[in-house]
């Protein structure tokens, strides 16, 4: 008994020893010809496993793309004999036409049998009857170095219910893209067939001649198939995926006969204009006058558009502020500013000519240099405004002595009366019609002043600290107060800057009742933001900080600023992104 309970056990081990190692491994595709774009599905099957196994898919690399990966396994009972297989079902994107191998994988401890599918190219008269399918668009074959080239994806579908899209990133290492605006959706007709479209649409600015590749764009979705089932939460979905074919394009340098000492800017048109806040009718000696200059490009953005280079006039004292740069987009064409402010302190009188300013440009669809000019402006200054108060303690007492005493000397030879005036036969009337003469003068000299105060009155640097405070709190509000914000860092008022923190930190927070510092650094909810804070109010009140010491800290206050509007935009963005993060129902319901 004790024999053949040993020889029974040994050949329970050698059967299962044989099933364990022999695990056959088989490979089948769903189908052997395909259309380039179009996805295939690799079956591997392990027979005698029901968990997972060890598999080598690094040899599918060179020539598909792995695009999404499932399981499913099956144990059954067949003559009291229990057997089991898995399936891994990789669906494979094919990188290249023509006949293309599946090469041989290692799939636990076994080898599959290479496979061949044909994949053959898309012509444009087969997309029509697709269910989806896609097309890449660009607005022209070759352009210059730095010169804007439109750039479209566009998905067409009649399927609904499309989940988690995601198309190829468009990374191009030697080029600025740029997104324009929000992906675009809308239906049209192709062949007489109803398509949803999907649209997504850059700016592309080549920094280098030479080829630009712009790869190849593939879309990648879910659906959710007729097996599904909603009551129980059951969602079957399937892969469903598209391509676009890239483009090559030729990107030539900059031509040989354009200025050599000015900045390349290839456009479809440019435009510069200034304007002044005084009419130089009346500028006098000390009178200031505030100039600003807009450079628009159509095809450029205002980033690349060059600064202005501040010119030295005798007899001015010029104070430049920070350039604004502005980023817009008309009919799908990136169009950029740079707005430069001056002011212009007159320090003599006299005519003053404030240059001119010319920029070259390059007319992409003449293929001309062009020049957008302004001309010298003359300005007459005259003599300052004399004040007769202060004027008067200007003279001399040597001045003054000469006529005094000849007064004196005149009142003691010939007495002088004012008969209008003084004499008592003066009659009534006289001195009321004078009295209403009188105000009536002063009436008309005040109304006048008034007038004429916002005329001559200068222009502002900082905006008063009240303004600050009573302000509405307006999305579009934030920007200006961050500007105000970082003029006053460059500024040496310490008490303008708490105010433009404070300033800037309602509008950013849209808190009407943050009036402190204390207020702003808990709201901020950092501690390099509160310990700044804590430093300016030192040396503020006199509790042991310096001006001096602050540069730093001012410095890296903007820095922290700057970071904190960067996270908020770029939240906002994604927040926009994941809004749209599923594409609408074809069909209304």
């Amino acid at each position: 008994m004790v024999t053949l309970r040993a020889c029974l056990l040994a050949a329970f081990f050698c059967a299962f020893s044989a099933v364990v190692q022999a695990q056959p491994v088989t490979a089948t595709v769903d189908r052997t010809e395909i259309i380039r774009g179009e996805t295939v599905i690799l079956t591997i099957r392990v027979e005698g496993q029901s968990g997972g196994v060890e598999m080598d898919l690094a040899p599918l690399e060179t020539g598909f793309q792995v695009i999404s990966t499932r399981t499913s396994s099956q144990i059954s009972a067949v003559n009291n004999s229990m057997q089991s297989r898995i399936d891994y079902h990789l669906t494979l994107f094919p990188l290249n036409e023509g006949q293309i191998t599946i090469p041989a994988l290692q799939v636990a401890g076994a080898t599959t049998a290479p496979l061949t599918i044909t994949v053959e190219p898309r012509t444009s008269s087969g997309l029509a009857g697709q269910e989806l399918f896609m097309e890449a668009v660009v607005s022209k074959p070759s352009l210059f170095v730095q010169e804007q080239l439109l750039f479209s994806i566009r998905l067409y579908y009649t399927i609904s219910g499309i989940r988690n899209p995601i198309f190829t990133d468009l990374d191009l290492p030697e080029a600025v893209v740029q997104p324009i605006g929000t992906p675009n959706q809308y239906e049209t007709l192709v062949d007489g067939m109803r398509y949803g479209v999907y649209e997504k649409q850059y700016a592309i600015f080549p920094q280098r001649s030479g080829t630009l590749e712009i790869p190849d764009i593939m879309f990648r979705g879910e659906v959710t198939d007729s097996s599904s089932s909603y009551v129980f939460r059951n969602l079957n979905t399937r892969t469903i995926t598209s391509y676009a074919e890239g483009h090559s394009i030729t990107v030539s340098e900059k031509p040989a006969n354009y200025p050599a000492d000015a900045l390349w800017l290839p456009a479809s048109e440019i435009s510069i204009r200034e304007t002044w806040d005084n009419d130089f009718s009346n500028v006098r000696v000390g009178d200031s006058v505030y100039r600003i200059i807009e450079i628009e490009a159509h095809g450029l953005d205002g980033a690349a558009l060059p600064p202005l280079e501040t010119p030295s006039i005798a007899d001015v004292n010029i104070y430049p502020e920070p350039a604004s740069i502005e980023r817009s987009f008309v009919d799908g064409n990136i169009v950029g500013k740079r707005i430069e402010s001056t002011s212009m302190l007159m320090t003599a009188d006299g005519t003053v000519r404030v240059p001119g300013i010319s920029i070259p440009w390059y007319d992409i669809d003449t293929g001309e240099i062009k020049y957008a000019t302004i001309e010298d402006t003359a300005i007459t200054i005259g003599a300052a405004r004399s004040g007769s108060t202060g004027e008067a303690l200007l003279l001399s007492n040597a001045d003054m002595e000469e006529p005094t005493r000849e007064s004196f000397a005149a009142s003691a030879i010939e007495p002088e009366v004012e008969e209008l005036v003084s004499s008592a036969t003066t009659p009534l009337w006289i001195l009321s019609l004078a009295a209403a003469l009188t105000a009536l003068v002063f009436a008309l000299g005040f109304i006048k002043i008034k007038r004429r105060a916002p005329a001559v009155s200068p222009r502002k640097a900082y905006p008063v600290a009240a303004p600050m405070y009573r302000r509405a709190i307006a999305p579009e509000a934030e920007t200006q107060a961050f500007k105000e914000f970082i003029n006053a860092c460059s500024g040496t008022h310490l008490p303008a800057l708490r105010l433009a923190l404070i300033g800037w930190g309602r509008q950013y927070f849209a808190d009407v009742d943050l009036h402190t510092l204390d207020a702003l650094a808990v709201r901020s909810g950092s501690a390099e933001v509160r310990d700044i804070c804590l430093r300016l109010q030192q040396s503020l009140y006199g509790q042991g900080g310096s001006q001096s010491a602050l540069a730093n800290d001012i410095q890296r206050l903007q820095t922290l600023i700057s970071e904190l509007r960067t996270a908020h935009r770029q939240q906002l963005a994604t927040a926009i992104k994941d809004r749209d993060y599923v594409l609408p129902p074809l069909y209304k319901a």
